[in-house]
């Protein structure tokens, strides 16, 4: 090589990669830091959302006498797609499913959903279907709430919608079925939308 050529910059394609990787690296760290979990996946809402649908019509019209296993075995079907979706959403962005913001909102999440458990267990004995469904609304209104206070902004409005349900269906207990419908179906849905094309997934 003579002293007229210019030497060839090997090395910036290694240091543009590190600094990409830094950069990465430091976004995922000040996503922790901020607290808020942000993978929930908008399509696993909506296929909540059509699980439910599927489980109102099944307790509406076929199994009217099992409607709790119904909605029991819907709550176990929504866990699982709800699980998957954000887990290969966090998989997806690079995230670790199990990290602080993550604890913090299942930590957030689950004591109004224990009451709502320890509530149907002490009410299924006086048959009272209204009364446990609207209390199922209300207090999953307050799961979504303070859950989502750890997630994205979108989610806590969420929350209110099935609070507001859940008041319907307590003071006015003809309305709990399309309550319910409206709640774990139409709710589920709509949000799953906004959240997915919001944020992605």
């Amino acid at each position: 090589m003579t002293d007229d050529e210019p030497s060839t910059p090997t090395a910036e394609p290694t240091m543009l990669h590190e600094r990409a990787a830094d950069n990465l690296r430091y976004i995922r760290e000040t996503m922790e830091s901020t607290g808020r979990f942000t993978e929930l996946s908008g399509l696993g809402y909506v296929l909540i959302g059509l699980s439910a649908v599927l489980a109102w019509l099944a307790a509406v019209r076929f199994a009217q006498e099992a409607w709790l296993s119904v909605w029991m075995f819907e709550f176990a079907v929504a866990t699982a797609i709800g699980l998957w979706f954000t887990a290969r959403k966090a998989v997806g962005a690079g995230v670790t499913l199990w990290d602080r913001s993550a604890r913090k909102l299942l930590l957030a999440f689950s004591p109004p959903m224990a009451a709502g458990g320890l509530f149907t267990v002490v009410l299924y004995p006086t048959g009272d279907v209204a009364l446990i469904q609207g209390i199922w609304l209300s207090l999953y209104g307050v799961s979504v709430i303070t859950g989502g206070l750890f997630s994205v902004g979108i989610v806590p409005v969420m929350g209110l919608g099935f609070m507001a349900a859940g008041a319907v269906a307590l003071l006015w207990p003809a309305t709990t079925g399309w309550m319910m419908l409206l709640g774990f179906g139409g709710l589920h849905g709509l949000f799953g939308v906004l959240i997915w094309r919001r944020y992605g997934g």
